[in-house]
C-alpha cells in the first residue's frame, strides 16, 4: 500500500504544471449508500450504509478548472436476500472539477471522472436460509465506476459534497441456488452503484 501511495504521489508531482493555480492536500471522509443491481426477481437487493476515509490531493490548473484525486479505504455494505455483504476496498477516484467560485474561498463545484476499486477484504461470502440451499458471492479483485459529483467550498479548508458512483464493471459473481433463480440463471453478475456524502479538510 505504501508503494502504491508513493507511486501515485510521484506521478502527480510529475504531471503538475509549474503554473498551476493551487495545490492542496487534505483528508476526505464520509458515508456511503451502496446497492447491487441484480437482474433477477428471485434475488432481493437493498442499499446498505458504509463509510470511506483517506488522503486527497486537489490541483487547480485555472481558477475555474482543476482535478482531484484520493486514495481511500472504503467499507461498502449491500443487502442481498436480507443478508449484509461487506466489501472492503481501496478506492482511487480521479475527478475533473469545474469550480464555480463566489469569491476566493467559497463557491460550488461540479466533478466527474473514473474511480478504481481494489478489494482488500474477504473475497467470498456464504450464507444459508431455510428457504434456500446455499448462496455464495465471490467479490471481484477490482472494480471500475464512474463518478458524478456536486459540492460546496465553504472556506479555504472545508468542502462538503455528494457523489453518485455508477457501477460500470461487475462487483462479483453470485451463485443463488433458488428454484426461481435456477430456472432463469443461477449465476448472476451484479453491479454496485453508490451514493457518497463527504466532507474534506484541506491543510
Amino acid at each position: 500500500m505504501k508503494k502504491l501511495f508513493w507511486c501515485l504521489a510521484f506521478i502527480a508531482s510529475s504531471i503538475i504544471p509549474s503554473n498551476a493555480q493551487g495545490i492542496a492536500f487534505g483528508v476526505k471522509g464520509g458515508v456511503n449508500f451502496t446497492k447491487m443491481s441484480i437482474d433477477n426477481d428471485a434475488v432481493k437487493s437493498e442499499a446498505g450504509v458504509g463509510f470511506f476515509v483517506g488522503p486527497t490531493l486537489k490541483i487547480d490548473f485555472l481558477s475555474f478548472l482543476g482535478v482531484q484525486g484520493a486514495l481511500m479505504y472504503e467499507q461498502a455494505n449491500s443487502k442481498v436476500d436480507d443478508e449484509t455483504l461487506k466489501r472492503q476496498s481501496i478506492i482511487l477516484p480521479i475527478d475533473l472539477r469545474l469550480n464555480l467560485k463566489l469569491n476566493e474561498t467559497s463557491g460550488l463545484y461540479l466533478a466527474t471522472g473514473p474511480q478504481f476499486c481494489f478489494n482488500v477484504g474477504n473475497s467470498e461470502f456464504e450464507w444459508n436460509k431455510t428457504s434456500t440451499y446455499k448462496n455464495t458471492f465471490d467479490f471481484k479483485k477490482s472494480m471500475f465506476n464512474w463518478n458524478f459529483g456536486i459540492g460546496a467550498m465553504l472556506s479555504k479548508h472545508l468542502e462538503v459534497g455528494g457523489v453518485y458512483s455508477l457501477g460500470i464493471s461487475k462487483t462479483g459473481e453470485l451463485e443463488a441456488e433458488i428454484d426461481k433463480a435456477k430456472a432463469n440463471n443461477n449465476e448472476l453478475k451484479p453491479k454496485s452503484s453508490t451514493w457518497q456524502i463527504s466532507a474534506t479538510w484541506f491543510f
